[in-house]
């Protein structure tokens, strides 16, 4: 009868400490994940020059169980987001057995951004008084948007802006500083000699470019890089 008994409390009691061991396991805080999240993303954003970053955490998933870390919570930003705006954190925890998650932020901040003080016209370049600048949130403009007006100065536009329409890299271009049929000086230079000439632009050209000219003088034709206002360097 003794046997009898032994065979059926063994497997009971073995059960029983299954359970309490499961049950007695501490589960990680998800607030603890929030902050970790948190402070990843608004270092991220500080490091990329964002002043003043706040963020917003979205929950954990309260069906999420996950063994309480015996080691500080580790967070990084994943991929290559545009901040301030949307980002993805991954949240670790780097004891043994560690485990690892995802989750999304919002990343937010506000700053005056430039935008048109008038109305300004296409092929316009941007001078002192043409902007003012407007505080925006930031993480709404997908990264459209300038803060610095040394920036935009001596910029040409793509497009004409309306007063207080927002400045955008992409509306900006380097200026036309050759046109085609006018008048040019070009530098002549050589290892030993530099000789200035005029010149009829065949081509328009921004700094950097190259572009056709006519020698006036000899009515040849030369290449030259556009180096300022009406201006043509020819190297021999």
């Amino acid at each position: 009868m003794k046997q009898a008994i032994k065979r059926v409390c063994w497997p009971f009691l073995a059960l029983t400490a299954l359970f309490v061991s499961g049950a007695a396991q501490a589960l990680q805080d998800p607030a603890k994940l929030v902050v970790a999240a948190r402070d990843a993303a608004l270092t991220a954003a500080r490091e990329v020059g964002v002043n003043n970053p706040t963020a917003t955490v979205a929950r954990p998933d309260p069906r999420l169980r996950l063994a309480d870390c015996l080691q500080p919570l580790t967070g990084r930003v994943t991929g290559t987001p545009r901040l301030p705006g949307r980002a993805l954190v991954q949240v670790a925890c780097e004891a043994t057995p560690g485990w690892s998650i995802h989750l999304p932020v919002s990343v937010q901040a506000k700053a005056g951004v430039l935008v048109a003080a008038r109305a300004l016209p296409r092929g316009h370049r941007i001078k002192a008084g043409d902007l003012r600048q407007q505080t925006m949130e930031l993480g709404a403009l997908n990264g459209q948007y300038l803060l610095d007006q040394a920036q935009a100065q001596g910029q040409a536009l793509r497009r004409s802006l309306g007063v207080g329409e927002r400045l955008t890299p992409n509306v900006l271009q380097a200026p036309v500083l050759v046109r085609r049929g006018e008048s040019v000086l070009m530098q002549l230079q050589g290892n030993n000699f530099v000789i200035q000439a005029s010149g009829r632009a065949l081509g328009n050209g921004a700094a950097g470019d190259r572009v056709d000219i006519e020698n006036l003088h000899t009515k040849r034709v030369v290449h030259g890089t556009v180096t300022g206002d009406g201006r043509v360097t020819v190297e021999f």
